[in-house]
């Protein structure tokens, strides 16, 4: 019995295995946009605005939504970012990972209750993260792991909605103009994640519609989550850990579900991170740096050294302003790629 198989080109295998990245980076991206949005609506925008929290989060992406269709627009046109737009995009991801380590140590001590200090936690997750930089087996688990995180967040979203109760959405204005407005501050900046794709390539063929999976995802699972606290409650805790934990009071079995998906997407989140701040930041000069990921990920664990208020404090100064400032670099790229 003759077995007769397609043997690929030299140029057919390259595009095949480019593909294959380019679908492996574009998880990544989904995974820390998804991370992003939901670590900072929980954290930063429910305990302001409350029942109001899920539309005022959508609201906040607004803006990046808008930046990216325009990026898009420049891309058709044959203009494309510079050198200093990767640069912030790098700053903005280290930033970025800054938060996600300090989620994740926080949840180990108070979600968990492990023992250790906040720096030994950081040094062992950090540890941890070299094995998993190694070479590219970071961006294919995520890829190969798209699925089953999904399944596991629907899980949770349904052990939320089985408990919901419409009377939660309510007040629909949370405590008033001001509350909302402070919320909405405190949350904008989180849409600089849609920027991201714009320096991905292939840049000439993305699509206008690309981040709307990212916002429905995070969307549905706030308002599954809005249905299922009642305002008074999300509004009661402002401390980071007091708001994480609240979100997996959901049973037994949910609960260790939700817990063990906070952890698990946090640290590929960071991981991915590091290694796309590392591929921006050589980007301009052509250069890959294999030991670069890895410096990152000693420099995040390093900023442990401070308590985790005064780095929530700090990094609440600062993300409102990724996005101000990517937009800056984008625009004045587009300026400048047209003259």
């Amino acid at each position: 019995m003759k077995t007769i198989s397609r043997v690929h080109s030299p140029e057919e295998r390259a595009e095949m295995r480019q593909l294959g990245e380019n679908r492996a980076l574009r998880s990544q991206w989904r995974l820390v946009a998804c991370v992003t949005i939901l670590r900072t609506a929980v954290t930063r925008v429910l305990p302001l605005a409350g029942a109001a929290g899920w539309w005022v989060t959508l609201v906040c992406l607004m803006p990046g939504l808008l930046l990216y269709a325009l990026g898009c627009w420049a891309l058709r046109r044959g203009r494309s970012p510079g050198k200093v737009v990767h640069l912030l995009a790098a700053i903005a991801l280290l930033v970025d990972g800054i938060s996600t380590l300090t989620t994740l140590v926080t949840l180990f001590t108070q979600g968990l209750g492990t023992a250790g200090t906040q720096f030994t936690l950081a040094l062992v997750a950090g540890g941890m993260l070299l094995f998993a930089l190694n070479r590219e087996g970071l961006a294919r688990s995520i890829y190969f792991l798209r699925v089953p995180m999904l399944l596991l967040l629907v899980s949770v979203c349904i052990g939320y909605v089985s408990e919901a109760r419409l009377d939660h959405l309510f007040p629909v204005l949370g405590d008033g103009a001001s509350s909302i407005w402070a919320a909405f501050r405190a949350g904008v900046g989180m849409s600089w994640v849609f920027l991201l794709p714009l320096l991905e390539p292939p840049v000439k063929k993305r699509s206008y519609t690309e981040p709307l999976a990212v916002v429905l995802l995070c969307g549905g699972v706030l308002l599954a989550l809005s249905l299922w606290m009642p305002h008074e409650q999300l509004t009661l805790h402002y401390a980071l850990g007091d708001c994480l934990v609240q979100t997996v009071q959901i049973g037994s079995l949910l609960r260790l579900i939700a817990i063990c998906l906070w952890m698990g997407t946090l640290f590929l989140s960071l991981g991915s991170a590091c290694s796309i701040a590392a591929e921006y930041a050589l980007a301009p000069w052509g250069r890959n740096l294999a030991w670069l990921p890895a410096s990152f990920v000693l420099l995040l664990t390093i900023t442990q050294v401070f308590s985790v208020r005064k780095l929530w404090q700090i990094m609440g100064m600062a993300e409102p302003w990724l996005l101000a400032v990517l937009a800056a670099g984008v625009l004045l790229s587009i300026r400048r790629s047209r003259k």
